[in-house]
């Protein structure tokens, strides 16, 4: 759920009338909403049928190293085009038409907030894209939570859930990897969506430090991206430390044109062992956050530890 947008930033004054207007705007959305007790990891793969698992990131789960089938398709070293976007839950007019539009030739897409409604999942179908959704709760009786949609199948997934402080909806993230055409390397996209409303950053802490558990077992590419609610000091600076942790980059937008919440762009893309192309932003009306894209290609002989010792 969106902050009001502000020319400056998060200050402790202004913390607790945010935090009343969050949780009278979250009534709304906890009449409706129904949490399962276990994650839900919705996917539909190689064989195009819809799938429920758990799904969960563990301490046990390894996301690198594993024997790949060499006949698989994998994304092209030379272009990985990236689309990352909050919908909103799909509860402006156009968002369809704007998904389409958006997603045309890109390789993968992210979005936070999406509601597996029928209209979705028809776009999904009209651009034959195999995705995954790790469900937080179900919004008016249909999964709402981040997704990630592919025009390759990806070779495994895992998603981690975080409860909000005083509402307790949870904030997803999903986890997913790939394979590269002619590559021994495997790229590992994660999307997520921060914590938003809390007294101090500890839950938003644990969400990252939970992720980057993650995330350092792979040795690899890695783009993070999503809605990080990042809108205070103290939260992009343990976003920054998360970053320095796992060697990423922040994906810089000179253009501008992101959405703002109290004066700090929430939505980003960190990568690691890639180069940026281009990079692009859509002042949209059909959301309350405007998409980000980036086309990447892969880094020539960078390894984790070559990054991190640049």
């Amino acid at each position: 759920m969106p902050l009001p947008t502000s020319a400056t930033r998060m200050n402790s004054a202004t913390v607790p009338r945010l935090i009343l207007l969050f949780l009278f705007l979250c009534c709304t959305l906890l009449a409706c909403a129904a949490i399962p007790e276990q994650e839900q990891l919705i996917s539909v793969q190689s064989d195009m049928q819809l799938t429920r698992s758990n799904g969960s990131c563990t301490e046990e789960t390894t996301l690198h190293n594993r024997q790949t089938d060499a006949s698989r398709p994998g994304l092209s070293p030379d272009s990985i085009s990236i689309l990352n976007w909050n919908i909103f839950k799909e509860q402006r007019q156009n968002w369809e038409v704007d998904l389409l539009l958006l997603s045309h030739e890109k390789d993968i897409i992210l979005l936070q907030e999406a509601a597996l409604t029928e209209e979705l999942l028809e776009v999904l179908q009209q651009r034959n894209l195999y995705w995954n959704l790790n469900s937080g709760f179900k919004y008016k009786g249909i999964d709402t939570g981040v997704l990630v949609a592919s025009t390759v199948q990806s070779l495994d997934s895992c998603g981690l859930r975080h409860s909000e402080p005083f509402i307790s909806v949870p904030k997803t993230i999903l986890v997913s990897r790939y394979a590269i055409i002619d590559s021994p390397q495997e790229l590992l996209v994660a999307n997520i969506h921060g914590i938003n409303i809390s007294l101090g950053t500890s839950a938003y802490q644990e969400q990252l430090s939970g992720l980057e558990k993650v995330l350092k077992k792979h040795d690899g590419p890695i783009i993070l991206a999503g809605d990080f609610n990042n809108w205070s000091e103290e939260r992009t600076d343990i976003m920054m430390g998360l970053a320095e942790k796992l060697s990423l980059q922040v994906l810089t937008f000179d253009e501008g044109g992101r959405t703002l919440f109290l004066g700090d762009p929430v939505d980003q893309i960190l990568y690691r062992g890639l180069e940026p192309l281009s990079q692009a932003v859509y002042p949209v009306t059909s959301s309350d956050h405007n998409p980000i894209s980036v086309t990447f290609r892969l880094a020539e002989g960078k390894t984790a530890d070559e990054t991190h010792l640049r």
